[in-house]
Parts: structure tokens; C-alpha cells; sequence
């Protein structure tokens, strides 16, 4: 009778391994530790050695705009064998030496928050792990082997956290085992993953599963809502794309402390999407909702339509998906906004461009260097593809009375991305709008993008008999800086700038500016001549810039 009872523990006991530690190419377990009374992970790898005795890992110490990645590495030690470890910073390389022959690995290392203090912008993509939660993604969490298949089993191992621990990532919420079959490791290597005090919603859209992971006392909005946004979005735009392919999608979000102005930024990621927001009262619910919007856009403009050349086409990537991101809120009344919203934020694009000081400035001029260096140029793809995405859906509309719309243009280039993996050039774009415009569409091309000529926006608001007014207030800062920005290189005379003393060569001490909004003052400490002057005045200047009246015929004659 004993050796019955202790053979079915046995059983009992082989398959509650079997199901715990399910066969994979790598293995992760990840335990939380506390070293020296620092709250950190701890990750222990098996993997398949290479048999010349060297097996390299990948580990960027630079990625995501971060460096010194490797500050957050703590111990490592191989556990299965005699060996070696050394560290490549410059190549983002783990070396293990190790006996030739050996089959596996067990290769175990620590990882630790290199920071102390409250997060800001600037360490939101470092690894953040503490005794509350942590939040990580793939590249600052995980080594993978260098030269491993481009798909592998991999099996996640969170059984030594606590019960009430939540787990919550990329690939599945509150799962402690997870064996992630045939995965393409790029796909791995762009995901999130967190844990600890995260609160979990979830729902799903026709079957598919949907969740917001978010953490921490909100001051300007509530889970719910936030939740409810996000629903909205998702039943929206995969019902434009008619796409309900994607099983799991999850957002994740994580508050920060700011005390001045706001501040939300978010990254694309698999099955994700991963925020981070300020916490404080000049944040809204609305911002999620552009945030959103804009952003998950992106799950079929620039992700399944994917540019040739990035910022070549960012345009269309970016100022599409903007001019989408207005469209789809004010088309299903996202939170309550209509059509009205849709012509404001029209009229703020066409201000912004109008304002810009590169707003001609050639398509080839936004290269890598002036999209990522210039605020101007990083944001001139968007306004520039969104007022053109609003011309040409328009122009369709009117050409076709209606029956035809840029709808059907995104529709078909969308198909071609998914059936024949075509990529967004500029010769496919012509070729497929030549089906719907009634004209020389490459001409129009070549000057709206190419050449960057502003549309004529009167000529287009008369054809069309909307209402608008000739002129408006744009945005119109007065003063550049110099190039370290500590001093005023040069003022425009006559601007409220320097009405109100901005004077070239004044020492700048502090300066509180929100770019592109003629709503907020700007706040100057200079120095001049030893003396200290604060200065504030609104940044704003009028303009023979058309903006379009939020009228109820208006809205029906734009079809919003």
C-alpha cells in the first residue's frame, strides 16, 4: 500500500514537472531577490552551448536612446560548468567560455535599477525594479544567443514570485509559466514586460483578448475610463481595416511625477503597446485618447504598411496616421468628441505648418539627422501627411460624389501589404491613387510632397463652399536661441517677443516654453548686463492662415 501511495506521488509529481517545465530551445526563470537591500531579478538562462567552447549572448549596454545599459547587470556565474564571463560593451555582447562538448548551459545573472529616485522621461526605458513592481522590455531583460534560428521555443519560469504578484507582458497576463512556441525572435526582442502592483483590466473585441496593465493613484482620470478608451479604439479601427486578427493585445501604463506642464509618451511593441504618462493635473483624459488613437493607428499604417525608407515616407506613416487618428475619434465619437473636434484639429495642423519655419522645406530635407535633431522637421511629416491626406480624401469625395473616398486608397494599399508584402514607395503610392484621382495625380505629387508646396487650402475650402475665416492667430515663438541655448541669438522686431524685451544676446537662465501652443505663455529668465529679467508674453502673431468654422454644415460637408 505505501509503495502504491508513494508511486502515485511520484506520477503525481513527474507530471506537475512536466507541465511547469515544458521542453523549449532557451529557458528564462525569473525570481525576485534582494541583494545589499536593493530589490532586484534574478534570471537563470538554460541554453544550448556552442561546441567550439564560446557561446555569445546579445545584451545591448546602448539601445532605445539609452546608454550604460550594463550598469544594471549585477552577478553572473555560470552554474552547470567551469568557465568564464566577459563583457562586450562596445559589441552588446555576453561572452561564456566554457569546456568544449558541453550540451546546455545554465547561465544565471542578476539585474538591478541603476537609478535612485523617482522615474522621469529620461529613465523610463531603463530598467526600473523595485520592491513594488518592476517594469523591463525584452533588450534591457533578456540575453538571447547571438546566433540562434530566427524562431525558438522559449519558456518563461515566474513561479517564484508570490501569488498575488502580478505578472503581465507581451505575450499573456498572470500566466507564472509560459512556453512561447516557434517565436520569432524579433518579435521577442520588442516586448514588454512588467509586474508587481500592476491592476489588470480586461475585455475582449469579438472574441480577441484585450487588457490595460496599469499601476499606481491617478490623479487626472480613472482605470475605467482609460479602459473604455482603449476598447473604443481598438473596435474602431479594426473594424476600418475589417482586422480582428490579433488574439491578445495589451497596453501597459506607468504614471511618473511631473510638477510642470505634461508630458505622455508611448512605443509600438508585439501584441502591445507600452505608455508612459504624467501624473498630475495638466494631464487628461483627452490626451489618452489622441495618444491612443495615433499610436495603435500604427499597428496597420506602419506596421503592416510598412515604408521603403523611413523617413523618406514618414509623411504618409505619420501624417496619415495623424490625420486617421482625427478622423476615427471624430467619425465614432470616441469620449464623446464629433465632428467638431475633427475641424479643430485641422485648423491646429494647418496653423502649425503654416507656422513652421520649414514648412516648404523639400521631402528630401527630412533626413535622419534634422527628423531626430529638429523639432520642426520631426514634426513637419506630420502635419505636411495629414493636411495632404485631408486634400486627396476630399478630392475623391468630390470627384466621385461621394461614392469613393481615401478610404478606399488605405483599403487597397493595406491589401497589397498583407497578399503581396508591398512596401509604401512613393511610384506604388502614385500607382495606386492614379485609380482614384481625376488627374495628373504624380504632378500633384511631386509638389505637395516632393517639393513640399503648401496645398492651397482657400482654393480647396471655396471649392468645396465651406466656411472658413481668411486669417487666424498662429504660433510664433519670436526669438531663436543660440545652439547650446543658453543665450537669444536673434529676436524678430515687432513680434510680441520683442514687445515684451526679448533682446539678441541675453544670457538665458530659465525658460518655460510650450512649443506650438499660442494658449500658454512663454516664461524667460535672462540676464543682461548683470541683471536678472523674467519676462512673459503669449507667443502669438496673426496670419493670412485659412481656418475652417465648426459649423454643423461644415461637418456634414466634410462627412465627419
Amino acid at each position: 500500500m505505501f509503495k502504491r501511495v508513494l508511486l502515485t506521488a511520484l506520477l503525481a509529481t513527474f507530471l506537475f514537472s512536466c507541465q511547469q517545465e515544458p521542453e523549449s530551445d532557451i529557458s528564462y526563470e525569473i525570481a525576485p531577490v534582494v541583494v545589499d537591500s536593493i530589490s532586484q531579478l534574478k534570471i537563470k538562462m538554460t541554453l544550448e552551448a556552442s561546441p567550439d567552447g564560446i557561446t555569445t549572448l546579445s545584451f545591448p549596454d546602448d539601445a532605445w536612446g539609452q546608454e550604460g545599459l550594463y550598469n544594471s547587470l549585477g552577478k553572473m556565474e555560470l552554474l552547470n560548468v567551469e568557465g568564464a564571463i566577459e563583457k562586450d560593451a562596445d559589441s552588446g555582447h555576453i561572452v561564456l567560455m566554457h569546456p568544449k562538448g558541453v550540451k546546455h548551459l545554465e547561465f544565471q545573472y542578476f539585474l538591478k535599477q541603476d537609478f535612485q529616485g523617482d522615474i522621469s522621461t529620461r529613465e523610463i526605458y531603463r530598467p526600473i525594479i523595485n520592491k513594488d513592481y518592476f517594469h523591463l522590455f525584452s533588450h534591457n531583460m533578456f540575453m538571447v544567443p547571438e546566433n540562434a534560428e530566427e524562431n525558438q521555443d522559449i519558456s518563461l519560469d515566474w513561479s517564484s514570485f508570490p501569488e498575488e504578484y502580478t505578472i503581465h507582458n507581451s505575450f499573456g497576463s498572470q500566466e507564472k509559466m509560459q512556453l512561447l512556441q516557434d517565436m520569432d525572435m524579433e518579435l521577442f526582442g520588442s516586448a514588454i514586460f512588467v509586474g508587481g502592483d500592476f491592476r489588470i483590466y480586461n475585455g475582449d473585441i469579438q472574441g480577441n483578448k484585450i487588457s490595460l496593465a496599469t499601476r499606481g493613484k491617478w490623479i487626472p482620470f480613472k482605470d475605467e475610463d482609460v479602459f473604455k478608451v482603449l476598447e473604443e479604439t481598438l473596435t474602431y479601427q479594426r473594424n476600418f481595416w475589417n482586422d480582428h486578427s490579433q488574439a491578445y493585445f495589451t497596453v501597459t501604463m506607468q504614471p511618473f511625477p511631473q510638477e510642470n506642464g505634461s508630458s505622455f509618451q508611448g512605443t509600438g511593441l508585439t501584441n502591445s503597446f507600452a505608455t508612459s504618462v504624467s501624473n498630475n493635473d495638466l494631464t487628461d483624459i483627452g490626451q489618452m485618447v489622441y495618444l491612443f488613437n495615433h499610436e495603435l493607428m500604427h499597428n496597420w499604417i506602419g506596421h503592416t504598411i510598412t515604408n521603403e525608407n523611413e523617413e523618406e515616407q514618414y509623411w504618409f506613416s505619420e501624417g496619415f496616421t495623424e490625420y486617421y487618428t482625427f478622423k476615427n475619434i471624430a467619425k465614432n465619437k470616441i469620449n464623446g468628441l464629433d465632428g467638431s473636434f475633427f475641424i479643430d484639429e485641422l485648423n491646429r495642423t494647418i496653423r502649425d505648418l503654416y507656422a513652421s519655419s520649414v514648412g516648404e522645406a523639400s521631402n528630401s530635407e527630412i533626413n535622419y539627422d534634422n527628423f531626430w535633431t529638429n523639432y520642426e522637421y520631426s514634426k513637419l511629416p506630420y502635419w505636411r501627411g495629414a493636411i495632404f491626406a485631408f486634400y486627396l480624401d476630399q478630392g475623391i469625395q468630390q470627384d466621385t460624389e461621394g461614392e469613393k473616398s481615401l478610404d478606399d486608397v488605405m483599403h487597397q494599399i493595406y491589401a497589397d501589404a498583407t497578399a503581396k508584402d508591398q512596401k509604401l514607395t512613393h511610384d506604388y503610392f502614385i500607382e495606386v491613387m492614379d485609380r482614384f484621382w481625376d488627374g495628373d495625380f504624380e504632378a500633384v505629387f511631386q509638389q505637395h510632397i516632393e517639393e513640399g508646396q503648401k496645398v492651397d487650402l482657400v482654393a480647396l475650402f471655396d471649392e468645396l463652399e465651406l466656411e472658413y475665416s481668411p486669417e487666424s492667430d498662429i504660433y510664433e515663438l519670436g526669438f531663436e536661441f543660440t545652439e547650446d541655448r543658453k543665450e537669444i541669438a536673434s529676436v524678430i522686431e515687432g513680434s510680441q517677443a520683442w514687445e515684451a524685451g526679448v533682446r539678441a544676446g541675453d544670457e538665458v537662465f530659465s525658460r518655460s516654453i510650450w512649443q506650438g501652443s499660442i494658449d500658454h505663455e512663454v516664461e524667460l529668465g535672462l540676464r543682461r548686463n548683470g541683471e536678472e529679467i523674467n519676462i512673459a508674453y503669449f507667443p502669438v502673431t496673426k496670419a493670412a492662415v485659412p481656418q475652417l468654422k465648426s459649423t454643423a454644415e461644415n461637418i456634414e460637408k466634410l462627412g465627419i
